[in-house]
């Protein structure tokens, strides 16, 4: 939609500095609606405990980069995690400026192709109320998704991949 094309593929071992640069260059609301706290330390640290999980199969994270000048920058990151064999925790981040794109409901379709291929069956999202955004791309995807209002600040939405509806453009299901 601003004329700029977006490149995805899973995150690697070797993008550890774009991948901090990424969550530095984000508002501090972005933040707080991935994370649920104000993280404020991209450290070394903590994004190896990010990595140690990948596997590519159980756990991947995708990236959707743009190039900017002479080098390419993240503008976009999807994740899934084993939740329970057949159901993966789903979660997502796109920078403020490439936002409204459809880039997390292309990441999501993404993440289902690679999930069912690893034998899930369904994502789990946890989403704060105010996250309507979020909520709107799972629900588009999803629309007969369960959710779970805990009476707390967040929704939890189950998402069954035979319900998926397929994106227009792409033409995936």
């Amino acid at each position: 939609k601003n004329g700029k094309t977006v490149e995805f593929r899973p995150l690697l071992p070797s993008d550890e500095f774009a991948y901090r640069n990424f969550f530095y260059s984000l508002q501090e609301e972005t933040i707080f609606f991935r994370f649920f706290y104000k993280m404020k330390l991209f450290s070394h640290e903590v994004v190896q405990e990010q990595w140690a999980s990948v596997d590519y199969r159980k756990n991947i994270s995708m990236i959707g980069q743009v190039r900017i000048g002479g080098h390419q920058e993240i503008v976009a990151i999807g994740s899934y995690a084993d939740e329970s064999g057949a159901l993966a925790e789903v979660a997502f981040v796109v920078r403020e400026d490439f936002q409204g794109m459809g880039i997390a409901s292309f990441l999501l379709a993404e993440l289902e192709h690679i999930a069912k291929e690893n034998n899930f069956k369904a994502f789990s999202a946890t989403v704060l109320h105010e996250n309507i955004a979020m909520l709107h791309v799972f629900k588009k995807r999803y629309p007969n998704a369960k959710i779970d209002v805990s009476g707390g600040s967040d929704i939890t939405i189950h998402m069954d991949f035979s319900d998926a509806v397929a994106l227009k453009g792409n033409g995936k299901k």
